[in-house]
């Protein structure tokens, strides 16, 4: 996805270089292995179809997996679940913000301190949608009918080479979620920067960031 709007470089918010990595690998990184995994998932559903020549299916698909590729499965429909309702929830948040919304950290010009809609019950709504899709791409990746899991030869049946691979994931998920704290707290500071009382203000009204009554 394109950013919504792109601000100046005199607006942007100067952060860490942790907090740059996190825009890199948060936005950047993601796209393109969302891109990547809906090829391999398309090539792989298309060579376990009658349609697909014998040769090619065998290059694309372990043949005794090739039977459950592309079929549907209660976490693969909870993922797709999640993944629409956090791009709606974020949909909402770029109708919200208007030109505000960027995916640079920035203050724009003539910026105003945005706390209606979605705003109003949690002060990072757009992080939350992303968590949703976070979390509804894992459950449709890791699937046992994905091409990921049943095909690519990345998780074998042996339980050590799995555990390993398991904790790498784990590894993975908390370095990310650690940039995305790291860009909520660079955010928080910009803003109070920006607006001072009238933030701090919107803080008291507002006091979670991700989830009502929990975060």
């Amino acid at each position: 996805m394109a950013p919504p709007h792109v601000p100046e470089a005199k607006e942007r918010y100067h952060s860490s270089r942790l907090g740059w990595m996190g825009r890199v690998l948060l936005f950047e990184g993601h796209r393109v292995m969302i891109w990547l995994w809906t090829i391999t998932e398309a090539a792989a559903a298309l060579s376990a179809s009658d349609l697909c020549p014998r040769g090619i299916r065998q290059l694309v698909l372990v043949p005794l997996t090739a039977p459950t590729i592309g079929a549907l499965s209660p976490s693969f429909l909870a993922g797709i679940c999640l993944i629409i309702a956090g791009s709606l929830l974020r949909r909402y948040c770029y109708r919200v913000l208007g030109q505000y919304f960027t995916f640079e950290l920035s203050v724009r010009k003539s910026h105003e301190l945005v706390t209606s809609g979605p705003y109003s019950v949690v002060r990072h709504p757009s992080y939350a949608g992303s968590v949703c899709v976070a979390v509804g791409e894992v459950l449709c990746c890791f699937d046992r009918n994905s091409w990921l899991v049943a095909s690519s030869g990345l998780f074998p049946h042996d339980e050590i080479a799995l555990i390993r691979m398991l904790w790498c994931l784990r590894v993975l998920a908390l370095t990310l979620s650690k940039l995305m704290f790291v860009r909520m707290n660079n955010e928080d500071a910009m803003l109070e920067k920006a607006f001072g009382d009238e933030w701090k203000a919107w803080v008291e009204r507002v006091p979670y960031r991700l989830v009502p009554g929990v975060y």
